[in-house]
């Protein structure tokens, strides 16, 4: 579901909660008022056509979320299913119904050393895929 902007709250919190899951890779600090931040939130009720804020939920509790950027190519900016979901298909089927909602060019993008986000898109990309890695990380693109 569309995130609603007076959710902004909730998808703050699970995108700190993303960062924190992300400081073992990327090394990133907390700010000095406590969290990681993200600086592209509000942008995502600015340019609604050009941003998309999707929660995933499973019998009416929020799974996890993501946020896409609106192309050519469309890109997934964040993706994230909470601890409790995962394993039991609420990512890929998630990543599917996106693909399928938005049809066209796509790019994901896993940073380095994130080997379980590589093995996740390339079991959810239901269609075949491009993938090239360099130093910062792996990339798919493909056409749905």
């Amino acid at each position: 579901m569309e995130v609603p902007e007076d959710a902004k709250p909730v998808l703050r919190r699970l995108l700190e909660f993303n960062a924190y899951e992300f400081s073992v890779l990327d090394g990133r600090d907390l700010g000095p008022h406590g969290e990681y931040g993200y600086r592209y939130l509000d942008h995502y009720w600015d340019e609604r056509e050009r941003r998309v804020p999707l929660f995933f939920e499973v019998k009416g509790h929020v799974a996890g979320f993501t946020l896409l950027r609106m192309g050519p190519p469309h890109a997934v900016a964040e993706f994230l299913v909470l601890p409790k979901y995962r394993r039991h298909g609420v990512g890929q089927a998630a990543a599917r119904q996106v693909f399928t909602r938005w049809p066209g060019d796509w790019t994901t993008h896993q940073v380095a050393g994130n080997d379980r986000a590589v093995a996740f898109w390339r079991s959810a990309i239901p269609v075949l895929f491009e993938e090239s890695a360099d130093s910062s990380g792996t990339s798919q693109r493909f056409r749905t």
